[in-house]
């Protein structure tokens, strides 16, 4: 699958207006180059590893493709698990 050559989120069709307008709130205005590498894959519902240097987004690069994967499907609120997280470290699972 081919990676969007930036990270502007009209490259990511499958981002909400919301999770857009929410990102735009917190100051993002794309997609750093780990979310841009895994939102598909992850979103797409395949397996992945994936390393970056600390601080360079990586909780944002599985959790968001998650969260619009569940939106779009009508998950979000089921009570039921919905993807498994490992996190290596307490202090990131927290």
């Amino acid at each position: 699958m081919k990676v969007p050559a930036n990270g502007e989120f009209s490259s990511f069709p499958e981002l909400h207006p919301t999770t857009i307008l929410r990102l735009q709130e917190m100051k993002c205005k794309n997609l750093f180059p780990i979310q841009q590498h895994c939102f598909n894959p992850i979103y797409n519902r395949q397996d992945i590893i994936a390393r970056d240097l600390t601080g360079s987004g990586k909780t944002l690069a599985f959790s968001l493709p998650i969260l619009e994967f569940l939106r779009k499907n009508k998950l979000l609120g089921s009570r039921k698990i919905q993807a498994i997280v490992l996190a290596p470290t307490r202090e990131l699972a927290i």
